[in-house]
């Protein structure tokens, strides 16, 4: 079998531009990939799908065009990284709206908007890239829209492990503050045992 022919210097030069294109390219396609992360979400998610299980009812407007009372449970739906929250459900379609919550990776931002009619367009409520503020901005929505006829904090189990919760992290502030007292105590202590010991005046003849 004949052998290869060599690589000639005119062709080594080709294949040399060839590589630093190549790797270039590679570079400037990995920067664009690293920059363009996952919008956390998870938080606004958790926080949803934690207050839906509770007893909270909110002013909407239902099927036949007049304001009703729904538990948030029916009136929130969470799935694939979206949360939509409706205020309107009604058979004539240009009278349905909700509230949609989702990540917009190209922007890096979590966009709130409400979406309302046929063929809706979104309007665009809020946006942030922190989901705190996002998560700050729709307790306001909803509090605004809380049925307090139906909703009683004292029969959310929530509010009740809330309320414990709080007890439990108030009594281990006391007792920190307690056990911080005594070991300035214990220390004051130590120091005038030494201040006896070692300065106590001259030898005794």
């Amino acid at each position: 079998m004949a052998s290869k022919k060599a690589v000639t210097p005119a062709v080594k030069y080709f294949l040399k531009h060839l590589e630093r294109r190549s790797e270039a390219l590679e570079k400037v396609i990995s920067a664009e990939r690293n920059s363009v992360q996952d919008v956390p979400f998870e938080a606004i998610e958790s926080f949803f799908r934690r207050i839906m299980t509770q007893n909270i009812f909110i002013h909407t407007v239902g099927m036949n065009g007049r304001p009703e009372s729904t538990i948030l449970s029916k009136a929130t739906f969470s799935m694939n990284r979206v949360v939509r929250l409706y205020y309107s459900t009604s058979f004539d379609d240009t009278e349905t709206g909700f509230i949609r919550i989702q990540p917009n990776k190209a922007k890096q931002l979590i966009i709130v908007e409400r979406m309302h009619g046929i063929r809706p367009k979104p309007e665009i409520l809020y946006q942030s890239h922190d989901e705190c503020h996002v998560i700050r901005f729709m307790t306001r929505w909803l509090i605004r829209r809380i049925d307090w006829n139906k909703t009683h904090l004292k029969n959310l189990d929530l509010y009740k492990q809330f309320q414990e919760q709080e007890r439990q992290e108030e009594m281990e502030r006391l007792q920190a503050i307690e056990n911080q007292k005594i070991e300035e105590q214990m220390a004051m202590a130590a120091d005038l045992l030494k201040a006896k010991v070692y300065g106590g005046g001259g030898a005794k003849r």
